[in-house]
């Protein structure tokens, strides 16, 4: 499409402006490459912003000495940048539904095909007639009548086709996060292609208010998906987002075994309540009743760790670890009793309280496509069969947290009758806590 940069009689000024421009493009490329390196649409992205970056570097080489193979390699690189960012946009595609997922990649790829044909001829073109191919002309735009007969109507083809399959995207019940970035794809792309039209001095410019729309639309892309990460965070105990955001996901999916207490609490007289009540009545006094536990286990530093219906288990000292996570297991217990049995006694409700200590495995594990954090060992399903025997207004306790609690602690539980439960070999002793 004629040469991209006309020879000019001052250098200096416009060759500093490419070097600013090529050297910021080139960097970002590198930039969003190391910072995610795993995501295809971002590899893309740098692929076409690295790229782009070193057409912009090498064109002060071009314009001064007009060489026939750096025109060539020039035009190299502007096709492979299109190409690029044209993948970048398919990449996207790939969060839509599949008929437009398809419609929208058959676009692309036709658009792809079209931008191979321009550089093939552009190649052509400087092998052909290398003294124009390698000379622009004067005024706003620096292509010849021929030239824009030649490859307007190819490489404007492929324009029109990526943004049918953009629009296709951005209607198409698409990410509204990737729909970000698809529209300042949009709102870039004309000032991007007025680089392979204009004069010389105007061409930075036109890549730096296009690059600058698609770092917007970057950063409201990461913006969202901050929000997102905020929001589902809360589907965490606190104690494990925190652990996220400090230490990382690596310590996280850490695999390792603790020194824990599990508490195992639920509701007695459940099951008749739902029975004569309506739904949200149900689900009112479950939200208040969670409200409840979840703040004690707050001000005790537990962690909740699974809701089931009426039945939540906490755990005292993991993922954050805890010497006396025994003490904290009994504190709260009695807490829970003091602050839940007005709320329970109202609605004919009681509460039942296990604790057991022990070790366990804890990190986090791959369940029905994605991650949870668990904690797997017997001392989880004791203090579950615990919870179980115990009654309204009981807390039963293992003999392990019994003898890890201080002297005046263990002088309030009372020794039972050892007896069988299920999954553990033998009788198993176990105390409770006097009222």
């Amino acid at each position: 499409m004629g040469s991209s940069i006309d020879r000019m009689e001052t250098l200096a000024p416009d060759a500093t402006a490419f070097h600013v421009v090529g050297l910021f493009t080139t960097g970002l490329g590198l930039i969003f490459f190391s910072t995610d390196r795993q995501g295809r649409a971002s590899r893309a992205l740098a692929l076409c912003f690295v790229v782009l970056g070193l057409r912009l570097l090498l064109a002060p080489l071009e314009i001064a000495t007009s060489s026939v193979a750096i025109t060539a390699v020039s035009r190299g690189l502007e096709a492979l940048s299109i190409l690029a960012g044209m993948e970048w946009a398919r990449r996207i595609a790939d969060t839509v539904r599949r008929g437009l997922r398809r419609a929208a990649n058959g676009l692309f790829l036709a658009a792809q095909i079209l931008v191979l044909i321009y550089g093939g001829l552009s190649l052509g073109y400087i092998a052909i007639d290398p003294e124009h191919a390698t000379t622009g002309v004067s005024g706003f735009f620096r292509i010849r009548a021929i030239e824009w007969a030649v490859f307007a109507p190819v490489l404007g083809t492929a324009v029109l086709l990526s943004t049918i399959a953009i629009l296709l995207l951005m209607f198409g019940r698409s990410d509204p996060a990737e729909a970000i970035r698809l529209r300042a794809l949009m709102a870039a792309a004309p000032f991007l292609f007025a680089g392979l039209l204009v004069q010389p001095a105007s061409v930075p410019v036109c890549i730096a208010l296009g690059l600058l729309i698609i770092l917007f639309g970057a950063v409201r892309y990461l913006i969202v998906l901050g929000r997102r990460g905020h929001l589902m965070s809360q589907f965490l105990a606190p104690e494990v987002a925190q652990m996220m955001r400090l230490k990382g996901p690596d310590q996280v999916l850490k695999r390792e075994r603790r020194s824990l207490s599990a508490v195992f609490c639920d509701l007695r007289g459940f099951t008749s309540f739902t029975e004569a009540r309506e739904t949200p009545v149900v689900v009112e006094l479950l939200e208040q009743y969670y409200a409840v536990v979840g703040q004690a286990a707050a001000e005790l530093g537990a962690t909740v760790k699974d809701h089931a219906g009426d039945g939540v288990l906490l755990l005292f000292g993991a993922p954050v670890a805890q010497k006396d996570h025994a003490a904290r297991a009994l504190r709260l217990a009695r807490l829970l009793h003091q602050r839940l049995a007005p709320l329970l006694a109202a609605q004919g409700l009681g509460l039942g309280v296990g604790i057991a200590s022990g070790e366990a495995t804890v990190g986090a594990i791959q369940a029905a496509g994605r991650l949870e954090y668990v904690a797997v060992g017997p001392v989880i399903n004791l203090a579950a069969r615990l919870c179980q025997l115990a009654a309204d207004g009981e807390v039963l306790v293992d003999q392990a947290t019994q003898a890890a609690l201080p002297a005046e602690e263990a002088a309030s539980l009372s020794a039972r009758t050892a007896e069988p439960i299920k999954g553990i070999d033998g009788s198993v002793p176990f105390f409770a806590l006097e009222r």
